[in-house]
């Protein structure tokens, strides 16, 4: 059978969870039925695996600079011959789809991964840009219904692909033993931790984050935050984590691919953002068995199955006094039953993937043969 050729355009793949999302469906789904490229803006910790998987990776300019990134991604869609581009890049999907139908590619998808804040600051040309996301694409996709409604409007987010953000089950599992030997590993016996992972980007707000854990510290000893990332506001966090007078009690790491083990030393996961599609980490994080406080900026479709409680982002005091009972009172659980049921296994994922790139083939290939 003649494997299904699809170009994931991913942009950005040094941080963050969509490069994270599309690598995981890549690690599961049959690679001999399917054959998986990544379009990226340069080398990232990602490319060895996706190329020991069989994948290729291709780098390409900006789609900020849109005439060389068409230029480029035109080119090497043609040589490619792909059935299908599946564009990451919510807003900007437009880039990537206008360069695949002018390539000639016949299926061309367009992923919601995100929405907006209007604190963010380029909140209004997302709002513009939203509309033109969905222009080339033959069909629309997404990570959550809200991600979906916000990218293409209600009545066509409600007919779109809601592909979710799932993960591998046997890898994010609550282990205790596991747990205590990194704790001494990282020197946080005895500590309760409130952790964090993501971009040290606006969108992930651990600015706010660090000063509710301040106020958290200066109440009660037993506490330490621990904030995992990489991002342009690495400096600023580290700065304002030093102007607090925490740089004993706060620490922060670069993610790495074992991105586990960090949720392994977390006794709370705390996700401030100001705005998001639908949060991988918070799905790892309750698979991990972790209590979790979220923005509720964020859908609550990110409740899948674990502790999950949601708070506004308007007062650090709020977060302050919820993370104090919630390290008291929240213990940890063990959810993989409810978390599969509710859709969130990569292997049943993948298997839906699957089966929905088959039926946007299908009509061209029948075409084709006609």
């Amino acid at each position: 059978m003649e494997r299904i050729k699809v170009a994931q355009v991913v942009g950005n793949a040094r941080f963050g969870g969509v490069v994270s999302c599309v690598l995981n469906f890549f690690r599961h789904v049959d690679r001999d039925r399917f054959e998986f490229h990544f379009y990226t803006y340069g080398p990232s910790p990602f490319d060895e695996e996706i190329e020991s998987l069989g994948g290729k990776v291709f780098y390409i300019p900006n789609v900020l600079v849109p005439f060389k990134s068409v230029a480029a991604m035109r080119k090497r869609f043609r040589e490619q011959s792909y059935d299908i581009v599946h564009a990451h890049l919510t807003t900007l999907n437009v880039v990537p789809l206008f360069a695949a139908k002018t390539a000639g590619v016949k299926v061309r998808v367009s992923h919601a991964h995100s929405t907006t804040h209007k604190t963010e600051k380029v909140y209004i040309v997302k709002c513009f840009l939203k509309a033109f996301a969905g222009m080339f694409a033959t069909a629309l996709a997404g990570c959550s219904r809200y991600a979906c409604r916000w990218l293409y409007g209600k009545r066509r987010g409600d007919g779109a692909f809601v592909l979710r953000n799932a993960i591998d089950l046997k890898r994010f599992s609550r282990d205790d033993g596991k747990s205590a030997a990194l704790r001494r590993e990282y020197g946080l016996e005895n500590k309760k931790v409130v952790g964090n992972i993501g971009r040290f980007e606006f969108q992930k707000n651990q600015l706010f984050l660090v000063d509710a854990f301040a106020e958290l510290a200066r109440r009660r000893e037993d506490v330490a935050l621990a904030i995992v990332g990489g991002g342009s506001l690495a400096e600023e966090i580290a700065e304002k984590i030093r102007e607090k007078g925490i740089g004993d009690r706060a620490r922060v790491y670069t993610e790495k691919k074992d991105v586990q083990d960090y949720f392994a030393l977390f006794d709370v996961f705390a996700l401030p953002s100001l705005f998001e599609g639908l949060p991988l980490v918070a799905v790892e994080a309750q698979a991990m068995g972790l209590p979790c406080l979220l923005s509720s900026e964020i859908t609550p479709e990110t409740s899948v199955g674990g502790e999950v409680r949601f708070l506004p982002v308007d007062a650090t005091e709020k977060w302050t006094e919820e993370l104090d009972v919630m390290l008291d009172v929240c213990r940890k659980y063990d959810a993989t039953e409810v978390i599969a049921e509710n859709g969130y296994d990569i292997t049943r994922e993948s298997a839906r993937l699957e089966s929905y790139y088959e039926s946007l083939i299908a009509p061209v290939r029948n075409g084709e043969k006609k």
